[in-house]
């Protein structure tokens, strides 16, 4: 896992991005994976899962996952867009305090429309070359700037 941007302190707390590849089943679509994934997430604290389901964001698409645990006495919300490109899915998950997310979602949405993981199929959803691992190539540096704000 991957940082990729960071909020201001607040209150004991900073809002994160953070971003993470993993291999694709053989035929396994985003919404397969979110669901394989599942397990893990449902290991968390008080561990609640409000919404999922296919999501655009500028031109990336994928999928989207709400969740909401507790960790360090705080009651946290994630948002888990997963996408798939050149065969592998590409996690980015935003954490913020659960009473602040509504404040902030449209932060996330922005960063989430902001990525670039180069061709333009992938961004589509298309197959790639397995075994490729692209990063995030970009972005913006005036979302991370607001991302706690």
């Amino acid at each position: 896992t991957q940082s990729v941007a960071q909020g201001p302190m607040e209150d004991g707390f900073r809002s994160s991005l953070t971003y993470v590849t993993e291999p694709l089943k053989a035929g396994e679509t985003p919404p397969q994976y979110a669901a394989r994934m599942l397990g893990a997430l449902k290991s968390a604290e008080q561990f609640q899962m409000v919404s999922e389901k296919p999501a655009n964001f500028g031109k990336v698409k994928g999928f989207l996952r709400e969740t909401t645990h507790q960790a360090r006495g705080m009651k946290l919300a994630q948002l888990h867009f997963y996408v798939l490109a050149n065969g592998v899915v590409h996690t980015f998950t935003f954490t913020q305090r659960a009473e602040r997310l509504a404040a902030t979602r449209q932060v996330a949405e922005k960063l989430f429309a902001s990525v670039n993981l180069g061709g333009g199929s992938a961004m589509a959803g298309g197959p790639g070359p397995m075994g490729m691992r692209p990063k995030p190539k970009f972005i913006e540096p005036r979302h991370l700037r607001i991302i706690a704000a």
